[in-house]
């Protein structure tokens, strides 16, 4: 709770408080993004490694135990993507961060004497859009990840 105020405090003292959150959010999202990258490109490379090692290590006869060991780490990533599925949250930041920067781009490029509450309005609307618009989008894809169809009864 005290980190969050402190972290709060940062963006309310600066002279636009509006810009100082966008901006703040902006590098969550960057954050967000980077991460989901990176985790995606090691489980997908991780998974393809590990099976194309399994083919290698059955053909040059490897002991069996060898083959089930690098076998076992294929299902282990199979298991980590569909486990935490980084790919969709990667997409996600990304769609965030840019219709954000987009929004923050627009506020920018107005002169200062002309941010004037229409254009702080429609900054803090993007904001609150973007925020809701992200969260919707990741309960969806936790809904569809996590939760079985519910099985329908026939009339």
């Amino acid at each position: 709770m005290r980190r969050q105020a402190r972290r709060d405090e940062g963006w309310t003292s600066q002279p636009d408080p509006l810009l100082a959150l966008a901006r703040r959010d902006l590098a969550f999202y960057g954050r967000q993004r980077d991460r989901a990258r990176r985790e995606h490109y090691a489980m997908e490379i991780g998974a393809l490694v590990a099976t194309s090692s399994t083919v290698v290590a059955a053909g040059l006869h490897a002991p069996a135990w060898l083959t089930a060991l690098i076998a076992g780490s294929a299902v282990f990533f199979t298991g980590m993507r569909q486990l935490f599925n980084p790919a969709p949250r990667w997409v996600l930041a990304s769609q965030s961060g840019q219709s954000l920067r987009r929004s923050v781009d627009r506020y920018l490029l107005l002169p200062e004497a002309e941010r004037d509450t229409a254009a702080r309005t429609t900054l803090q609307a993007t904001i609150e859009e973007v925020g809701e618009n992200e969260l919707r989008e990741w309960a969806e894809v936790q809904g569809r990840g996590s939760a079985p169809p519910v099985p329908t009864t026939g009339a």
